[in-house]
């Protein structure tokens, strides 16, 4: 069969069909053994208004532009130096938004594994910070490594935030910390919900703007 390029068709042992519109507009499909080709195109058809409607969410985002000597962290662009005088640590100067260090965090390997450091020590302190002020209790914290989540809250109120976080700007990191707190109260995306985290954090519609424009950047 015949299907347009940005369409990539897997064919595996599964109960129901499975689409999924990714960032850079190919629409993978997962489709059982028995499915004709009658019923591929029959499933395209049936959620066409879905994948359009995905397609253009993702034609509408944009993303921050790196120069090759540049890492994002906070939501800003920090300029990356090598210096050899710092051997054993990084040198992050938040006013002039530099990085020094010998080691290479051009390579990206070294580049995420020093971020996870960051994003240990900063979501930690930080979820830390605003369950105290705010009354919001949870058990245990997770630092993950999620591809399409930036937090989740379980039943037993442990939280699992990304580690991608740290490069987003502040405001951002506080709205998922607060909007999983507000989950050990409130399991679902209720009215209730909802009004809760208008309670908590009233600015949450700037940051779900900036996820909404920029999130595919982390």
């Amino acid at each position: 069969m015949q299907l347009p390029e940005n369409y990539i068709l897997i064919r595996k042992e599964v109960k129901h069909a499975r689409l999924r519109v990714a960032e850079d507009g190919q629409i993978r499909m997962i489709v059982p053994f028995v499915f004709s080709d009658e019923d591929i195109y029959a499933l395209i058809e049936k959620k066409q208004k879905w994948i359009n409607k995905n397609l253009r969410f993702f034609e509408g985002m944009s993303r921050i532009e790196l120069q090759r000597n540049q890492l994002l962290m906070y939501g800003n662009r920090y300029t990356y130096f090598y210096d050899s005088v710092f051997q054993n640590k990084v040198v992050v100067n938040h006013e002039y938004k530099t990085i020094q260090a010998k080691r290479d965090l051009l390579d990206i390997q070294v580049q995420e594994k020093w971020l996870k450091v960051m994003a240990k020590k900063h979501l930690t302190n930080r979820i830390d910070e605003l369950s105290s002020k705010l009354g919001l209790n949870y058990n245990r914290l997770f630092i993950r490594n999620q591809k399409r989540k930036f937090g989740n809250c379980s039943k037993e109120k442990n939280i699992s935030l990304n580690w991608r976080l740290i490069k987003a700007p502040l405001m951002v990191i506080d709205y998922i910390i607060v909007h999983e707190l507000v989950h050990t109260l409130e399991m679902s995306h209720t009215k209730k919900f909802w009004t809760f985290m208008h309670s908590y954090y009233p600015d949450y519609k700037d940051a779900i703007d900036w996820l909404d424009r920029y999130g595919n950047s982390l």
